[in-house]
């Protein structure tokens, strides 16, 4: 089997590793024998999901923030690829605070860039998100060229920043970037969204479950190693140049889920099925929500990978997980 990264990489600076999807990627790239080091300040990760591979060889974890420029280009010294999956990713919590999103994405984006420069390490395998296409994509999925984009939440709005700086760098310092606008990634570990929500409104009433917003939201949900296969295929077979430096690729499934279909496989998983739906009625969920989110995914799938999941297999399998049936 081709190793994830393939054979022109050893060593692994991941930003952001001891979260949800970071935590599968070290799961994913030990044992094919690479050298990872996490960085990760445990503000979204926990220590838990990366302990197991604590004492392994080649694996180092550094316990630091992003927002220290120094500190960064010390731990990355030495690695061959950067892998930048830090950010803020409490989005509801965003709203509150939005300067987080400045600076744990744009911010910490740009010292991570930073610290690249200075070491001389040049590929980055960056972390976006479909919500950069905002309003655009509610009805219509939206494709890598489609815009512009104007960011409804500061979430949205830290990624699309932190995009254009990985764009500069590559076009002035020679880093090569491939940039990522995911669907809803699920699996183990979750710490937020929809199921983990569900899930955990009827542990604590199992006779009724609230559907915040007003009932019709639908999104692309794939699998988190999935979307981690996504991204080391893009890195493997399609290159950079000093012509296009860097580029964004969408990522998820074809298909897309609906938030009812969502609460009844979570009611069918936890064996509630007397449990009465109830939805609130209001526009959003919260503020900035888009309820509503179509991407597409043709391009990737002209390239040659797709995932093997559709949305509504990938959200049960999910749930499965996070009920611990499988």
């Amino acid at each position: 089997m081709e190793k994830l990264l393939g054979d022109g990489v050893k060593k692994v600076f991941l930003t952001g590793g001891a979260g949800f999807i970071g935590s599968h990627v070290v799961d994913m790239l030990i044992p094919q024998g690479y050298e990872v080091t996490v960085y990760d300040n445990l503000s979204n990760g926990r220590r838990e999901f990366i302990e197991h591979h604590l004492g392994t060889p080649g694996f180092r974890f550094a316990e630091a923030d992003i927002l220290d420029e120094d500190r960064v280009a010390a731990e990355m010294q030495g690695h061959d690829l950067v892998w930048h999956l830090a950010a803020n990713t409490d989005i509801i919590g965003g709203v509150e605070q939005p300067r987080r999103d400045l600076r744990d994405c744009v911010m910490g984006t740009f010292n991570v860039l930073a610290a690249m420069r200075r070491t001389g390490i040049v590929p980055v395998i960056f972390s976006s998100t479909g919500a950069v296409y905002g309003d655009l994509c509610r009805e219509v999925a939206r494709s890598e060229s489609d815009g512009p984009l104007l960011a409804m939440s500061t979430y949205a709005a830290g990624k699309i920043g932190s995009e254009a700086f990985v764009s500069a760098f590559c076009n002035l310092y020679g880093l090569r970037g491939w940039m990522f606008r995911f669907g809803n990634v699920i699996g183990a570990r979750m710490t937020h969204g929809v199921i983990f929500d569900f899930i955990n409104r009827l542990r604590k009433d199992p006779s009724e479950l609230l559907i915040r917003g007003d009932g019709t939201q639908e999104k692309n949900y794939f699998l988190v190693e999935e979307c981690i296969d996504g991204m080391a295929y893009s890195y493997r077979h399609i290159p950079m140049t000093e012509d296009k430096p860097c580029d964004v690729f969408n990522l998820g499934t074809g298909s897309v889920s609906r938030v009812v279909d969502i609460a009844a496989i979570v009611k069918e998983e936890m064996e509630l099925p007397d449990a009465r739906i109830r939805i609130e009625g209001t526009r959003r969920a919260w503020p900035g929500d888009q309820p509503k989110v179509h991407i597409t995914v043709d391009r990737m799938t002209g390239l040659g990978w797709s995932t093997r999941r559709t949305s509504d297999q990938a959200v049960r399998i999910a749930v499965r997980r996070m009920l611990g049936k499988e």
